[in-house]
């Protein structure tokens, strides 16, 4: 110990006589491990640390498949089946996340509503902290209604009212009695749920509980202890391929998988995040090859000192210890200003980040991010502080004290270790600057996408009426109808529609159709295309082209003859060429046969880089829903009308929530906001590469300048022009460039496959990107280059050679 305090004391006085170099040395770390520490801490919470709920590696998800690989929800009936069944789990729930409308109130609110089977709470091992959970049968139909209410609901939505356990809340137009509130910060990792109902009070189970084609249940399951989600999903497929033997109207050949229930809470971030993992990985080894050049560099200043310790007896291995001593010390300062800076990275990469993480989970610089840390500074500080070490404590390095008189030079062997790692860091830089480059196409590409309708002006609200209060078709449309004729006659109020699923809403459905007029699909079960419901009046104020026919119109009510309107896509799809207007379509749900009477263009409904879909429409009294979205044109700002609207549709129903009052270009920008949060983070990081590697180049240069005086002052003596020595100095800067680049580039071209799903009408290898990056870099190299190359044309010969 005493041997390394002295080590110590010996390496804060070396830098303490350099503090511009420690200076340099610090923050350049300090960038890196800031950056891996923030990112660290989101992956660690995300994709390493099982979710914030009991034994949660034991909970997971299961879906069902049908004969053609699609998911599908799994039909009530098979999931009593299953729950009886399968013995690998512990226990099994029914889960479906919906909207609850939340009325007896000075004004109806909407609350996020989770519809779950009795077993619930013991399935995700969580109790209520005040009252109980569900009782066995109060998920079955006669059941008296009562609900479990989050703790932060009841505090804000509720009132926080003491008494609140035993009263009644009118939820979806029905008294439910409260029978318990959840512990306080308890969040389950789908949807935000603030009230859980029994499943049998879910709109979408009301008559259909028992159809076994049916989908409607996701269900989380708890695997048994020992149990292997490998032998869970085995089993699981044996007893779906057993129903599907049984029951073959349902479905022949579905099945069903099982997953951690984390890994499908992650899957939409997971691939962003390990892309901003991997960058700022290199951007910390970029930052460790410029400090270990500066090492080199401070090394090769010492060459006489570490010497004459060699000539005086010193080991070896006693010198080692000192200088990897004095790096170790430069790395934990920087170690320790990178968690602060960690901090603050942690807290703006989350506040840029579009939406919200999954419920529960909260990345923090706590006790995992502190030993990862640790473990970053220590190895890289060791390995990248090890190579200087050995470098400069050679048994060779004696020669240095025979060359003192004329000032000593760098070996080649040093000179060739810095050029590698200017090399490397050019490298690297080059494969962050790709994937950088990749997203920023990408997301430019993105922005340029025609939507198919006119996004701006128009104002979206969504609304779902309660089914014990509107359970006829005819009751829905013309509660539909009534609110677009009171919305209507608002002042500002270009034109108003309603529709089922709003483009960008994250709300949709699809449909299995015929053709009676040519035979089925290859796969033998149907065409299958995106389906919606709307008003006469949705085209026209979306702004959605009629190409031929016509739209819907008053006429086309629940006792005309079934209609559609199907997308261009779709007509060129199936009668290239010919009119389709008239040809009929056969829709397997709701088992109707429906004539073609108009042809609208096609439009982008859940993403900007889906590929064209093929896509229908029906009109809303033919096929009627509880769910729909009001569309408002406005003359003006949008959200000026909000209040207006809100009014006319409480005109209709005073006791109608409406809720996700926005715009609809705010829709679009929200899909964005992934791929701008990712290409804009990946610039931040490939431009701090760049400048790093552009002080190491800078660094390397001015340093062979700095060796290479005499040399230059012979050259100037014997006639050498200005030109000449600036040639010779860029020739050994940019051949490391070049170098540099042809190493990155391939990786570069590695990177575009490694980030495939994140790219939109940019290849894998695009020629641009690599060429525009490689262009750039190069610019700078010629810039870091350019003051060494200008500083070695002012060498005065004779003091250069004074000491020859």
């Amino acid at each position: 110990m005493g041997g390394l305090i002295a080590d110590l004391r010996q390496g804060a006085r070396q830098f303490l006589r350099r503090p511009g170099l420690a200076a340099v040395v610090i923050l350049t770390l300090t960038l890196g491990v800031g950056a891996n520490v923030a990112i660290f801490s989101v992956v660690d919470a995300l994709l390493l640390r099982p979710l914030p709920l009991p034994a949660a590696e034991r909970l997971v998800y299961i879906l069902g498949l049908n004969k053609e690989g699609r998911r599908t929800a799994i039909s009530y009936p098979d999931f009593v089946d299953l729950r009886d069944e399968v013995r690998s789990f512990e226990g099994l729930t029914a889960f479906a996340p919906q909207s609850v409308n939340l009325t007896g109130r000075d004004e109806p609110t909407r609350v996020r509503g989770g519809f779950v089977s009795d077993t619930f709470f013991d399935v995700v091992g969580v109790k209520p902290a005040v009252g109980r959970g569900f009782e066995p049968g109060e998920d079955t139909p006669g059941a008296e209604p009562v609900c479990v209410v989050q703790h932060e609901a009841w505090q804000g939505v509720f009132g926080g009212d003491p008494a609140f356990l035993g009263s009644t809340v009118m939820l979806n137009n029905r008294a439910f009695t409260v029978v318990g509130i959840m512990p306080a910060g308890f969040r389950f990792p789908f949807d935000e749920v603030e009230v859980w109902l029994p499943h049998h009070h879910w709109p979408v189970y009301a008559g259909s509980a028992e159809k076994r084609g049916v989908g409607l249940v996701a269900p989380i399951g708890r695997l048994g202890p020992g149990v292997r989600v490998e032998q869970a999903d085995a089993e699981m497929r044996a007893a779906v391929g057993r129903l599907a033997a049984v029951y073959p109207e349902a479905g022949e050949g579905r099945s069903a998988f099982v997953r951690p229930l984390r890994d499908v809470v992650v899957a939409d971030v997971k691939p962003a995040v390990l892309v901003l993992m991997g960058a700022v990985s290199l951007l910390l080894l970029i930052a460790c090859a410029n400090v270990a050049n500066l090492m080199l560099a401070f090394g090769s200043s010492r060459l006489r000192e570490i010497a004459t310790r060699l000539a005086l007896g010193a080991s070896r291995w006693r010198l080692v210890r000192q200088l990897l001593t004095e790096t170790l010390l430069l790395w934990i300062l920087a170690g320790a200003f990178g968690l602060v800076a960690a901090q603050w990275t942690l807290a703006a990469v989350l506040a840029a980040a579009p939406g919200s993480l999954p419920g529960g989970v909260e990345p923090a610089v706590d006790g995992g991010a502190l030993a990862y840390a640790a473990v970053v500074v220590v190895a890289t500080g060791l390995l990248f502080g090890l190579l200087p070490a050995l470098r400069f404590t050679r048994p060779e390095a004696a020669s240095s004290l025979r060359e003192g008189a004329r000032g000593g030079s760098d070996g080649p062997g040093r000179t060739r270790l810095r050029a590698a790692l200017v090399v490397g860091q050019i490298a690297v830089t080059l494969v962050l600057l790709t994937g950088a480059g990749l997203l920023v196409r990408s997301f430019a590409r993105l922005q340029q996408v025609d939507v198919g309708y006119r996004a701006e002006g128009l104002l979206t609200m969504e609304y779902r009426l309660p089914a014990n209060k509107y359970p006829e078709g005819s009751q829905q449309s013309a509660f539909h109808r009534r609110v677009v004729e009171r919305v209507r006659e608002v002042p500002g109020v270009v034109s108003a529609s309603v529709v089922r699923a709003l483009p960008f809403s994250g709300n949709g459905g699809s449909v299995t159709f015929e053709l009676p007029d040519r035979p089925l699909a290859p796969e033998g079960s149907g065409y299958r295309a995106q389906a919606n419901t709307a008003d006469p009046d949705y085209f026209s104020t979306m702004g959605i082209p009629l190409l031929r026919g016509r739209v819907f119109t008053a006429q086309d009510t629940a006792d005309s003859p079934p209609v559609v309107v199907v997308s261009r896509s779709l007509a060129e799809r199936f009668w290239p060429g010919e009119d389709p207007l008239g040809r009929s379509l056969r829709l397997e749900d709701p088992g109707i046969q429906a004539a073609i009477v108009g042809v609208v263009g096609d439009v982008k409904h859940d993403s900007l880089d889906q590929p064209e879909r093929l896509q229908l429409y029906a009109p809303q009294p033919q096929n009627p829903h509880l769910f729909n979205t009001l569309v408002v044109r406005a003359a003006g700002d949008p959200m000026a009308l909000a209040g207006p609207v809100r009014s006319a549709v409480w005109s209709v129903d005073r006791d109608q929530p409406v809720w996700k009052v926005r715009t609809l270009e705010s829709l679009i920008e929200r899909s964005l906001g992934l791929p701008r949060f990712l290409s804009g983070l990946m610039s931040v990081y490939s431009t701090v590469a760049l400048l790093l590697a552009a002080v190491g180049l800078y660094g390397v240069v001015a340093f062979a300048v700095a060796q290479r005086t005499r040399e230059i002052g012979v050259r100037v003596a014997l006639g050498a022009r200005p030109g000449d020595v600036v040639g010779l100095v860029l020739r050994n800067g940019l051949g490391l460039t070049l170098l540099g680049l042809a190493v990155g580039l391939l990786g570069g071209l590695g990177v575009g496959p490694l980030m495939g799903s994140l790219l939109f009408g940019v290849g894998a290898h695009d020629g641009v990107t690599l060429g525009g990056v490689s262009a750039v870099l190069l610019g700078v190299a010629v810039v870091a280059c350019a003051a060494p190359a200008l500083r070695a044309t002012r060498v005065d010969p004779v003091e250069a050679l004074r000491h020859e």
